[in-house]
């Protein structure tokens, strides 16, 4: 009954201690169940990354370890999350607005705009560079709160609502 009673309280203040953690921000913490939309030729693809968040960068990984991209957070401009069939921006008109300030976007716009089934987008911006993600369900409920703790960019919701 003692090993009992003491192994529920390790368990209890493991738990406690790591919620904390994640609470103060200090933990690093990464999601697997993500997608980027890449230019393929004259088309896009979906791939599949793991998004992780640094202490001062986000870093978008493929499955086997190399990043492909990395956003520092104080170079992140804007954020915009959608539920919708296609990836929104700002306007709420899709990525067909945003291919006049970034060209290669026409190129995830058209395929994309297809898609017959709503989606949780997350297209995060910088001045340089842009990445368009597909999270799953279960990922988007704690990513964009971590986003947003992590990066201190708010996330402004376009389109659709969930």
């Amino acid at each position: 009954m003692k090993k009992t009673a003491l192994f529920l309280i390790v368990v209890f203040l493991s738990n406690f201690l790591a919620s904390v953690e994640a609470q103060t921000g200090t933990a690093d913490a990464s999601f697997d169940e993500i997608e980027i939309l890449v230019q393929n030729g004259n088309g896009t693809a979906e791939k599949s990354v793991r998004v992780r968040f640094d202490e001062d960068s986000l870093n978008i990984a493929s499955k086997n370890g190399a990043i492909s991209k990395t956003f520092r957070y104080a170079d992140i401009r804007s954020a915009e999350y959608s539920y919708s069939k296609n990836p929104r921006w700002k306007t709420g008109l899709g990525l067909g607005a945003a291919s006049i300030l970034f060209p290669p976007l026409i190129f995830v716009a058209l395929p994309v705009a297809f898609s017959e089934h709503r989606r949780h987008w997350l297209t995060i911006r910088t001045g340089e560079d842009f990445a368009v993600l597909k999270l799953s369900k279960s990922s988007r409920k704690m990513m964009l709160p971590t986003f947003e703790t992590k990066s201190g960019v708010r996330i402004n919701g376009v389109g659709e609502e969930k």
